[in-house]
């Protein structure tokens, strides 16, 4: 088992899913972050108010371009949120602003809008959710590891309900993170517990194209309870993904 990435080595970037806007769990894994010892950039969800963007859409039919701005917005709306309920935590619209955040030994959050609006090669597609978006900002910030923390699950926790080892690794199969092209607004997470199944619903199509490079891991609820001690120790909690062969040459 390969070790955990070092705070020392590898500036780390985690995807916090919006869904956890309504969990008592938002603030631990915050409480948690705040332990890790290295540069560490969070790149928020859309939470509510992307779900509102979405709801907005079918009443008002407004273009998917204009949806997709509005998720984008959203995910900044969500960062502020995110900046208020946790000290320590301060937006940061780009690799360079988060940087001399992390040089005062705070957490950068980042407000998405300025960066995307500026690269018109990112797809304004419901296809590619914040996970994508937290993977193509890792690489523009210089970031080799990225953790999604989600709010359920992948794999399931073993029977007792503790998590995978930290770094453990997760096989990941091509049907289970696929390249497909973006066609139709960032969604911000994957269908919430219930609405979705298998692994498919972890990650969005566009997920391994924009990962590619970077050392990826996963948490959700049972990974929680050790996350504290484990981002102190410059560790990940959760499992890796552990991407295929096939994935590789068809990215």
């Amino acid at each position: 088992m390969p070790p955990s990435p070092s705070a020392e080595t590898r500036p780390l970037v985690v995807k916090l899913g919006g869904s956890l806007a309504a969990s008592p769990a938002l603030r631990q894994w915050l409480a948690a972050l705040r332990r890790y010892p290295g540069p560490l950039t969070i790149v928020p969800g859309g939470g509510p108010f992307a779900d509102a963007v979405r709801s907005a859409q079918e009443t008002l039919r407004f273009s998917d371009a204009a949806a997709h701005d509005m998720a984008i917005m959203a995910m900044e709306q969500y960062g502020r949120a995110l900046c208020d309920l946790e000290p320590g935590l301060l937006p940061a619209a780009t690799p360079q602003e988060a940087t001399a955040t992390h040089a005062r030994g705070e957490v950068a959050v980042w407000s998405p809008v300025a960066m995307t609006r500026a690269d018109p090669q990112i797809p304004a597609s419901w296809d590619m959710t914040s996970d994508s978006l937290a993977a193509w900002y890792a690489h523009e910030a210089g970031a080799r590891a990225l953790l999604l923390i989600k709010s359920v699950d992948f794999p399931p926790p073993p029977r007792g309900g503790r998590s995978s080892a930290a770094g453990a690794r997760v096989g990941v199969t091509p049907a289970d993170v696929g390249m497909t092209p973006p066609r139709t607004a960032p969604r911000s997470d994957p269908p919430p517990e219930g609405e979705g199944g298998g692994a498919a619903s972890i990650v969005d199509p566009c997920f391994a194209h924009y990962a590619r490079g970077l050392d990826v891991y996963i948490a959700g609820p049972a990974a929680l309870r050790e996350a504290a001690e484990t981002f102190a120790r410059g560790g990940l909690p959760g499992a890796r993904f552990d991407f295929t062969r096939e994935q590789s040459i068809a990215s």
